[in-house]
């Protein structure tokens, strides 16, 4: 995939919350498939007022909302808001980032299959070479 330049903002929007990663993070699977692509998920909470740094995914993923709300913001779409039960899909390529936005915390699972070494995301936030 080519190098993709920092950027500070989703559709044209700087986006709310405090960037901060997971907590209670968990492997739940990482194995690699007969195919020899590797499968990986991982469960995780983000707190309220937090959000992940704008980044991209090389290969495209999945993300299950256990409990809580996020609201998920792409590059190109309209910002939605999932609730517990909800999945959404993270295309490749494209600038995202997820927030909670509301007072409860939110659990998460995210869900990839990539090439064995590669990393699951790559963080392209200006925010953070600040």
């Amino acid at each position: 995939m080519a190098q993709v330049e920092p950027i500070e903002k989703i559709n044209g929007k700087n986006l709310p919350g405090l960037i901060k990663g997971l907590r209670d993070k968990k492997t739940l699977i990482d194995d690699i498939r007969h195919d020899g692509q590797r499968v990986l998920a991982a469960r995780g909470t983000r707190l309220p007022g937090t959000r992940t740094p704008i980044h991209v995914h090389d290969y495209s993923g999945l993300t299950c909302v256990i409990s809580g709300q996020i609201t998920d913001f792409i590059e190109g779409k309209k910002d939605r808001i999932y609730g517990a039960g909800d999945c959404y899909f993270m295309p490749a390529g494209t600038p995202i980032s997820a927030a909670n936005l509301g007072s409860e915390p939110v659990i998460l699972v995210d869900i990839f299959v990539l090439p064995p070494g590669e990393a699951p995301m790559k963080v392209i936030d200006s925010e953070l070479s600040k």
